[in-house]
C-alpha cells in the first residue's frame, strides 16, 4: 500500500472512532493520530506484550483495563497498533494509576489527561469490532471477534469446567436458592436460544453489529460482570421456554455466574459469555430430542433443520439413511408423538417466526425462501398454525416489543 494511502487509511479510521492509531516501519515510530509527544503516550509499557504474539491480528488488556490492538502487515515491516480504549470514564485515582503504570511524569498530568479524556467510550468488544474492521481495511483479509477471543485466551471451552461444577451443585444442591440500542441483538440471541438454534447464534455473532449497553459499573471488570449477569438471566428464561428443564436452567445459570465472578480479565469474560449462550442454545436444542430416541430421530431432525429453506422429503432422508420411507416415518412417530410431515411443517413455521419478526423481508420472499409453492399457501399454512395471518404476526411481535 502506498503511504499516502496508509496516512489515508489512518485518518479517516481516527475521524470515525476516535481512537488512538500509530503506524510502526520496521519497529520505529512513523506517524500516530492524534499527534501527541511520545512522553505523553501509554503505549511504551504494552508494546512488548503485543510484539510477543505471533498472530498478525491480536490485542492486550493492560493492567489498567485500557484495550489495545497490533495488526501486522503480513509480508511487510509494517505494524499499526490501535488504542488505548476504555468503556468506563476515567477517574483522577484511575488516571493517576494509569500515569505511574507507563512512567509518565506527573508534571504531564494536565495534558496527558485532556489527551486520554477526549477518547470516546467503547465496550471491549466494540474496541475488538474497530480492531477487525481496520485489519480489513487494510489487508483485505476478515477476522472475527469470536476468532480474536479464541486466540487471545489460553483455553478452547469452558464446557469441561462448567459441566463438572454443575454436576458436583446438582449433588451439593437438594432445593433451589434460588443493555441500551443492544435491545434488538438482545431479541435475536433470546429467540435463537429459545428455539435451540445454534447455527443462527453462529451467524449472529460472526455478522451482528455490536451495540452499546448502558454504564451499570464504576469500573470496567464489574461493568462486564454485571452485563454477563444480566445476559445469564435473560439466556435462562428464553432456554426455558426453549423446554430446557427448569432445575437444569438454573443451576447452569448459577455455575455460569459463579464462573464469572472468578475472572479477571475482560476478554475471557467476553468469551465466556458467547460460550454460555451456545451452550445454553444447545441445550434447548438436544432438550427437543427424547432421551432414548432412535439414531434415525436424531439424524432425521438435523436433517430438516440444516435444510429448512429446501423441498424436504420423507422419501429422500429415508434413502440418504439407507430405510424405507415406512420405516423412518413410523420410528419418527414412536419417538417424537408427532408424524414426520407435521413436524417438517412445524420447524417451517418457527423459521417464518422469525424472519417476520426480526427482517422486513416481503412475504413472498419468506415463502420462496422455505420452498412454499405459492404465498398465499404459505399465508394459509401459517395461519392454521399461528392462529394469525403473517402479518398481524409481525406487527403484534413489534407492538409487544
Amino acid at each position: 500500500m502506498l503511504l499516502k494511502d496508509i496516512h489515508f487509511l489512518m485518518e479517516s479510521f481516527h475521524n470515525i472512532t476516535g481512537l488512538p492509531i500509530r503506524y510502526y516501519y520496521n519497529e520505529q515510530l512513523v506517524r500516530m493520530l492524534p499527534d501527541v509527544p511520545p512522553y505523553l503516550d501509554p503505549v511504551g509499557k504494552v508494546l512488548p506484550f503485543l510484539a510477543q504474539d505471533e498472530h498478525a491480528v491480536s490485542y492486550h488488556v493492560s493492567e489498567d483495563f485500557l484495550f489495545y490492538g497490533i495488526i501486522s502487515n503480513e509480508g511487510s515491516a509494517e505494524e499499526f497498533v490501535l488504542g488505548p480504549g476504555y468503556y468506563t470514564p476515567l477517574t483522577k485515582n484511575h488516571l493517576s494509576k494509569i500515569m505511574i503504570h507507563s512512567t509518565i511524569s506527573y508534571q504531564h498530568s494536565t495534558v496527558f489527561a485532556e489527551f486520554i479524556t477526549k477518547i470516546p467510550l467503547i465496550s471491549f468488544e466494540g474496541f475488538l469490532n474497530s480492531l477487525c474492521f481496520f485489519n480489513f481495511a487494510l489487508t483485505r483479509k476478515r477476522i472475527t471477534v469470536e476468532k480474536l477471543l479464541m486466540t487471545g485466551n489460553q483455553f478452547n471451552s469452558f464446557k469441561e469446567e462448567i459441566k463438572n461444577t454443575m454436576s458436583k451443585n446438582f449433588f451439593e444442591n437438594d432445593t433451589e436458592l434460588t443493555f441500551h440500542n443492544t435491545y434488538t441483538l438482545e431479541q435475536q440471541i433470546i429467540e435463537f436460544v429459545r428455539t435451540g438454534d445454534v447455527k443462527r447464534l453462529k451467524d449472529l455473532f460472526e455478522n451482528s453489529v455490536r451495540g452499546k449497553g448502558g454504564l451499570v459499573a464504576k469500573d470496567a471488570l464489574r461493568q462486564e460482570k454485571n452485563i454477563f449477569i444480566a445476559s445469564v438471566t435473560l439466556v435462562t428464561r428464553a432456554a426455558i421456554e426453549g423446554g430446557l428443564d427448569i432445575e437444569t436452567a438454573y443451576h447452569l445459570s448459577d455455575t455460569y455466574i459463579q464462573q464469572s465472578e472468578s475472572l479477571s480479565r475482560l476478554d475471557t469474560l467476553s468469551f465466556l459469555r458467547q460460550q454460555m449462550v451456545f451452550d445454553f442454545a444447545e441445550r434447548v436444542a438436544m432438550s427437543e430430542i427424547p432421551e432414548n430416541a432412535t439414531f434415525i430421530t436424531i439424524e432425521c431432525i438435523q436433517r430438516i433443520k440444516k435444510n429448512i429453506n429446501s423441498n424436504i422429503f420423507v422419501r429422500k432422508i429415508a434413502s440418504d439413511l439407507g430405510v424405507s420411507a415406512s420405516y423412518i416415518s413410523r420410528r419418527f412417530t414412536e419417538d417424537m408423538g408427532m408424524n414426520l410431515s407435521n413436524y417438517i411443517q412445524k420447524i417451517k413455521m418457527e423459521e417464518a417466526k422469525k424472519l417476520l419478526a426480526f427482517s422486513d423481508k416481503p412475504l413472498s420472499e419468506i415463502s420462496n425462501y422455505l420452498s412454499f409453492s405459492s404465498q398465499s399457501y404459505f399465508q394459509n399454512q401459517f395461519k392454521k398454525y399461528a392462529g394469525e395471518t403473517p402479518l398481524q404476526y409481525r406487527n403484534s411481535f413489534r407492538n409487544r416489543t
